[in-house]
């Protein structure tokens, strides 16, 4: 059995697994968007990587977009199988997915106009709004703890993730040589005793694990800590009367958020008298699938509920649907809240908010989640003084914050924990979503805590044999080297000596490829600058490994 990377790997966006079907064909488990940075970003465009025309079936963990995003670019480019997921995400993925389409028809109209200034070619967006709806029509409900059949050969077991409403790790069976081979996605695992939803499920053994590593080299904050920290905050900038401004994701933060404000409000913890603005349509509607599924909830979160503070249940809580209802909150004067997407604060709403209030010394700005390199949530984290919003430089004066505790990831120690119970002496764990300095930072810690563990961390398109992956090769060679030295005995040395010559050819066509481009007349589609895009990073990733 073999699996092909092709996203999340050393970075936490684009998560997807191309799975060979024993029968013929693929299954993709997740297929999500790529988000940080413009040549990141192009990799969305190469749809023929991800072979739809191919593709039997696609098995989706969860609904954030880094894991579900891409789906409808695949159905634009004939993808027609089934589409499967469990209730709650079937529930929430065809809001997330014309919101996104919404969002790059916008941004695509923008571009078009500038580009005709320019003389230049039209953009088209990475997919439109009947391109979601297509997609939402292949969607096919999975039941959590129960063993389905999606093809022959080939079944899957959903167990609760923890991460956010509905989410799943996939134990996947797959019949082949006579036998049976299984491999875990663990998708995002979550946290033990967080908000709203249950703990996450312990699987059962199998012969390889594919394992999210975002916080696997931190320690999360303790929650209550964080909850306290958060309404000193709130009161804080109600003294100074500054707005605060939560960029939000709208799916579980958004939720979490409201109950804990909820609870706050109902305390007098927080003023009674502040405005509570959750600015975000798509945010609302998650919000209202969240409500449809209260038997996913915890015991907490269920008591919570009967007491009325669930969300939605905020005494000063208004919700703007309209960008007209979003605009009128400029006009407020004094302090309130604002939550609004996205929540890495690359698009959305918060953006303008941004542009009105990051400039102001008494404005405080929150950030409750993980920030992608390359986005403007990570940038303002890391101290930057300006950043640029609508081409415009903005001052960041506001006082910004980073609230960890709301992590709906597991950190390092809850990570080792999830893992522990299904280390056995035949076991490959492969690391993946994760940054590259935190996934290799869990790597050394698990060689340090289960020095006999397999462990291995691919590269973007790696291709890994199940479960016959060579382990006794040095790791920092890209897997796809391996198979040849494992035949061929080759030193590093000699390795570097023989393909030396064509080192130098491949200089040479590196510098006729340079000169072609630099001779051309009209720039390449996206897709093809993404395709060359591809080729090259990978080409770079194996000239660069030692």
């Amino acid at each position: 059995m073999k699996i092909k990377c092709l996203g999340a790997i050393r970075t936490v966006t684009g998560s997807c697994y191309q799975l060979e079907n024993p029968q013929g064909g693929y299954t993709l488990i997740d297929c999500g968007i790529f988000q940080g940075g413009r040549q990141t970003e192009l990799r969305n465009f190469n749809t023929a990587l991800y072979k739809p025309a191919e593709t039997k079936a696609i098995v989706i963990t969860h609904a954030h977009m880094d894991h579900s995003g891409l789906v409808p670019r695949l159905v634009k480019a004939g993808y027609s199988g089934p589409i499967y997921a469990t209730e709650a995400t079937r529930d929430l993925l065809p809001i997330l997915w014309q919101d996104a389409a919404h969002i790059q028809e916008l941004e695509a109209q923008w571009k078009s106009r500038k580009n005709s200034r320019q003389g230049a070619k039209a953009v088209e967006p990475l997919y439109r709004e009947e391109d979601a709806e297509a997609a939402a029509k292949l969607l096919r409900p999975l039941k959590l703890d129960r063993e389905e059949g999606i093809l022959p050969g080939l079944t899957v077991t959903c167990l609760t993730a923890g991460h956010i409403l509905g989410a799943a790790s996939l134990r996947l069976a797959v019949g082949e040589d006579g036998g049976t081979k299984t491999v875990t996605f663990s998708g995002d695992i979550g946290r033990v005793g967080q908000l709203l939803i249950k703990d996450p499920e312990i699987p059962p053994p199998s012969d390889v694990i594919f394992m999210e590593t975002t916080y696997g080299n931190r320690l999360h904050k303790d929650l209550g800590n964080t909850i306290d920290e958060l309404v000193g905050i709130i009161n804080q900038a109600y003294r100074e009367g500054g707005k605060i401004i939560i960029p939000t994701f709208a799916v579980e933060r958004t939720q979490e958020l409201l109950v804990l404000l909820a609870q706050a409000w109902h305390e007098n913890k927080i003023p009674r008298d502040i405005p509570i603005i959750l600015d975000s349509p798509l945010a609302i509607s998650a919000s209202e699938v969240y409500l449809a599924h209260p038997e996913l909830y915890d015991a907490e979160t269920v008591e919570l509920a009967r007491l009325g503070h669930g969300p939605m249940s905020v005494g000063t809580l208004r919700v703007t649907r309209t960008g007209e209802e979003s605009q009128k909150i400029n006009s407020i004067n004094g302090p309130a809240i604002i939550m609004a997407g996205s929540g890495m604060a690359n698009a959305g709403r918060v953006l303008h908010h941004f542009k009105h209030n990051l400039w102001r010394p008494n404005c405080h700005v929150i950030f409750v989640g993980f920030q992608a390199q390359g986005t403007t949530g990570r940038r303002l984290v890391e101290g930057a003084k300006s950043v640029k919003i609508f081409r415009e430089e903005v001052l960041a004066k506001a006082k910004i914050h980073t609230l960890g505790g709301f992590s709906g990831h597991a950190d390092q120690s809850e990570l080792l924990t999830w893992l522990a119970p299904q280390i056995h002496p035949n076991l490959l764990v492969v690391l993946t979503h994760g940054e590259e300095s935190g996934t290799l930072a869990f790597q050394a810690k698990l060689a340090e805590l289960h020095p006999e563990l397999n462990t291995l961390v691919p590269r973007w398109l790696d291709v890994l044999d199940v479960p016959s992956q060579p382990m006794a090769l040095p790791v920092a060679l890209p897997a796809a080297v391996r198979p040849a030295l494992a035949e061929t005995a080759l030193t590093e040395t000699s390795l570097a000596e023989s393909w030396l010559p064509e080192a130098e050819s491949f200089g040479r066509r590196l510098g006729r490829l340079r000169d072609g481009l630099a001779g051309r007349q009209e720039p390449l589609s996206p897709e093809k600058l993404a395709l060359l895009e591809d080729l090259l990073s990978r080409a770079e990733e194996i000239a660069l490994s030692r």
